[in-house]
């Protein structure tokens, strides 16, 4: 196979140098970390430069200050007297590590903390102008003031929308079934969390949903397991409890304390939700189904000893006392008491199981090994961090932004990043592990790096159009498509077990998305840089903020001027030296 990047291969061993110089283990930014500040309920209007990175993310302030979202409506729910803070959660971790005797991750430098911050908020990197305002700010709170304009980003929710798609998706028993509109299922859940609807609210209105996919987004989640109230039970309880209850549905759980009659006596709630076609695919519209509850209610479990005979079931949630619904209950009442059961403040694994998947993915591991199979039978890391988060996200209505605001104010968030395994063993939460992208967040750090957004612009403009949409409007947009089906991965997923593989790599060595747009031509990302850089240690510092939102250390610099020296050809160096970049392993992790 012809690598069409590499001009000669005298000169690939260079590139070797600079893409190993971006190991996963060996970038130490070398900034001077600040404190982490405490978050304030109102914070004041940032002056000058940190003004400029707060518009380089769309943020509007309001009343001239940078507001934290609305409070929700109050409830019955009594708020404690005391709220925990995010030095609290610090003291908790850091009193850990002191009686393990282990030393704890400096914090993390400006520009790192930044791309972190802006992957995970947004999912997807800061731009130059924001990176070299961000580091030049002296505010004390800067962090602070980037975190809050990040939760208030429009794609804040876009980006946790389309990770949510990815968590029912992946373990869908049909990923090719066309009812299924995850399209409009992201516009859906992205607008209820940038309305900072609670989490509980949300996730009732996915229990409950139905109605026809061109109309309620939150049905995806019933097509997605095909209106089987077998598969709606697992999933259930699976992603909103974080219990796999649906290894109990043949047999008793072989670990658990779950029965199969209580397995059988939850997937009762869904008996009676039916799904059908509703309106036929024509040229440049997709079928529209419809999502309904008119099916008999009446629910049996097959009964072992005769495989041929139906025992009937009842519903009964299997956690905690609750008694059994009648048989009189309608579908809607039924689904209406599973959301209750399942959202309920009494419900302590509801809780737990957000906190500890936004806990795992912000951090890089959490409090169980697994996201989705937490267990009465398992012990977490530091219970006394996780249920005490937990209690006081319950307390904060299931508030969404409250949640993330208080653990990306931590010390824990903004460590620098390496493995906590050691050879006396695994400290949790000593540093912020590195993880993999998402499928969703490499495409759109291949889109920041080679400005895919105004290319799109100028063909739609070109062509005769008001406005142009971004890239992924369409529900099948190709680049996207093609970059999803390379790199996608079920978020559940354990960040150790997540390898990259050979149709990756070919992909970003040698896709045409990549061999273009690393190219040296008028108007692209790289010919304008170079244009207007006017020293080759400026263009390379520029090659380095724009992909790796961070400057080159003295090696990495010396490495690439070195290889422009040796190469000959100066455009052909500089388009090697992005090349390497983008395939270095730094560019698609998160760190």
């Amino acid at each position: 196979m012809k690598l069409e990047r590499i001009p000669c291969w005298s000169s690939f061993f260079a590139l070797i140098l600079i893409a190993a110089s971006l190991g996963a283990d060996s970038v130490k930014p070398g900034s001077s970390p600040i404190p982490t500040p405490t978050t304030k309920p109102i914070l004041p209007r940032p002056k000058s430069a940190l003004t400029e990175v707060i518009r380089s993310h769309e943020f509007e302030d309001v009343d001239g200050v940078v507001r934290p979202s609305e409070a929700p409506a109050a409830s019955k729910l009594e708020t404690r007297k005391t709220s925990w803070t995010s030095a609290d959660i610090d003291g908790i971790i850091e009193r850990r590590l002191a009686t393990s005797k282990t030393a704890p991750s400096p914090l993390t430098s400006d520009e790192a903390f930044l791309r972190r911050v802006s992957l995970d908020l947004i999912g997807k990197p800061p731009s130059i102008v924001a990176i070299r305002q961000f580091v030049a700010s002296k505010a004390p709170d800067k962090r602070a003031i980037l975190v809050e304009s990040l939760l208030h980003h429009p794609e804040f929710g876009e980006n946790w929308a389309r990770y949510w798609r990815d968590v029912i998706a992946f373990r869908s028993p049909n990923e090719n079934d066309r009812a299924v509109d995850y399209p409009q299922f992201v516009d859906w859940l992205s607008r209820e969390i940038n309305g900072n609807i609670g989490w509980n609210k949300i996730a009732s209105a996915i229990i409950t949903a139905t109605g026809r996919t061109d109309e309620n987004g939150a049905t995806a989640f019933t097509l997605a397991e095909e209106a089987d109230p077998v598969e709606l039970a697992g999933e259930v309880s699976r992603v909103f409890l974080g219990i796999q209850i649906q290894c109990a549905q043949c047999h008793d759980h072989p670990s658990d304390p779950w029965k199969r009659e209580q397995f059988h006596e939850f997937a009762a709630f869904f008996s009676g939700v039916r799904r059908k076609q509703v309106q036929r695919p024509s040229p440049g519209q997709k079928a529209v189904y419809q999502v309904s509850t008119s099916g008999p209610t009446r629910y049996g479990m097959t009964d072992l000893k005769n495989p041929e005979k139906k025992v009937p079931i009842t519903p009964r949630f299997f956690l905690g006392e609750s008694p059994q619904v009648s048989e009189q209950v309608t579908t809607e009442g039924r689904l209406s008491l599973a959301a209750d059961y399942v959202t309920s403040p009494d419900n302590p694994w509801f809780a737990r199981a957000f906190v500890n998947r936004v806990w795992t993915t912000l951090v890089g591991e959490g409090f169980y090994d697994l996201v989705d199979d937490l267990g009465p039978t398992r012990s977490a890391n530091s219970s006394e961090l996780l249920d005490g988060l937990a209690e006081q996200w319950v307390d904060h209505q299931y508030n969404v932004r409250w949640l993330y605001r208080t653990i990306l104010n931590t010390r824990a968030y903004g460590r620098e990043s390496r493995s906590t395994n050691s050879a006396a063993g695994r400290t949790p939460f000593a540093a912020n592990i590195p993880s993999r992208l998402r499928a969703d967040q490499i495409y759109d750090a291949l889109a920041q790096t080679f400005n895919l957004e105004q290319a799109a612009k100028k063909q739609v403009e070109k062509a005769g159009r008001e406005k142009a949409p971004k890239p992924d409007a369409k529900p099948d947009d190709p680049i996207r498509k093609l970059v999803d089906h390379a790199f996608g991965v079920d978020p559940s997923t354990p960040g150790a077990d997540v390898v990259g593989t050979i149709p990756q790599a070919l992909y970003m060595m040698n896709s045409p998305l990549v061999s273009k747009a690393v190219q040296a031509q008028p108007g692209s990302m790289l010919g304008i840089l170079m244009a207007s850089a006017g020293t080759p240690r400026e263009a390379i510092d520029g090659l380095y903020l724009k992909t790796l939102a961070r400057r080159p250390n003295p090696k990495e610099l010396a490495t690439c001027l070195h290889y422009l020296d040796n190469v000959g050809n100066r455009r052909e160096g500089f388009e090697d030296i992005l090349w390497g970049l983008v395939n270095s392993t730094e560019f698609i992790s998160r760190r």
